[in-house]
């Protein structure tokens, strides 16, 4: 790619900036509400916090907030967070309906193309401004939201594994979410070229392979397996429960029969001991890289079917 590719002082860059000023208006100012409202919960809204109760990884409502600021606190994350979640799909919306679709049902990129711009470079301007402009915001909200969850990490408000929202904001799969909605968003516009059709497909698109990736990423990474005897039963896991039961006198694991205290029941099925497996708080970071990965290679293989849609299309 050239550097007069990215130089916001070429005519087709500068174009695409003029083109959707008012989209990236919004976007700055979503970024900037949304980093002072962290700020906020970072500076005063911790301060104002009284934690009570014992923080314990292993109970997932072991302490509460209270104080002036603790409903105030939790709103602004909760909302932060939602919004956050929400992105990649009005990413998808925006790409396949305003930033392309339009475009393509109005004839604009028709003309464009019998220009001095080829169609391949036309729709990169088109990616490579938004792609930048996603990855600085989100990276900078990112950063904002971990700090916030630094100051009072046992809060389940700020722990990755109490509530599902918190996992994917607090990693670096909040930043790669929306460039999954930016691919997706523009190979509906260019399937469909009508901005309402291409957008229910990006969107649709999008919340598919999204949903796919979350579903996959926890069974791609090891467990842990934690195993209590008969008289322990099942063991305290701190962190992701992903499946538990009874162990036997070979070592197998098998649903747990529910003998509870009945010998007889217990020597009939062999049982010993019962296990819990799942993902500890240590597999933050695997987990995050795993569906991170796994998202971005998506999003890789959904822009390279892209310019082989647009090509195909307009015969370049």
């Amino acid at each position: 790619m050239s550097t007069a590719l990215l130089s916001p002082s070429t005519g087709l860059n500068w174009t695409v900036l003029r083109l959707h000023r008012g989209a990236l208006w919004l976007w700055c100012a979503y970024v900037a509400v949304a980093a002072g409202l962290l700020l906020w919960a970072w500076g005063p809204g911790t301060a104002g916090l009284g934690v009570t109760g014992h923080c314990s990884s292993l109970v997932a409502n072991a302490c509460a907030a209270k104080g002036p600021t603790a409903d105030a606190y939790h709103y602004v994350l909760l909302t932060v967070d939602t919004f956050l979640t929400l992105l990649p799909l009005a990413v998808a919306v925006f790409a396949s309906g305003t930033l392309i679709g339009r475009e393509l049902e109005s004839g604009t990129a028709h003309l464009a193309w019998t220009q001095s711009v080829s169609p391949t470079r036309w729709l990169m301007a088109k990616l490579v401004l938004p792609a930048l402009a996603l990855t600085l915001g989100t990276g900078i909200l990112v950063l904002l939201r971990r700090a916030v969850a630094a100051q009072q990490p046992d809060l389940a408000d700020n722990r990755w594994f109490s509530f599902s929202d918190n996992f994917e904001v607090l990693g670096p799969i909040v930043v790669a979410l929306p460039l999954l909605g930016l691919a997706c968003g523009t190979l509906g516009a260019l399937l469909r070229r009508r901005m309402l059709a291409g957008a229910g497909v990006g969107f649709v698109l999008t919340l598919l392979l999204w949903q796919t990736a979350g579903y996959l990423s926890p069974h791609l990474w090891p467990t842990k397996t934690v195993v209590g005897t008969v008289a322990q039963g099942n063991l305290p896991f701190a962190g992701v429960t992903m499946g538990d039961g009874a162990v036997t006198a070979s070592g197998a694991h098998i649903a747990d029969p529910f003998c509870g205290d009945d010998t007889a029941c217990l020597t009939d099925h062999h049982i010993t001991g019962y296990y819990t497996e799942g993902h500890p708080p240590s597999h933050f970071w695997p987990l995050q890289l795993v569906e991170t990965g796994l998202l971005l290679g998506a999003a890789g293989v959904i822009t390279l079917i892209v310019f082989r849609v647009l090509s195909r299309r307009v015969g370049s």
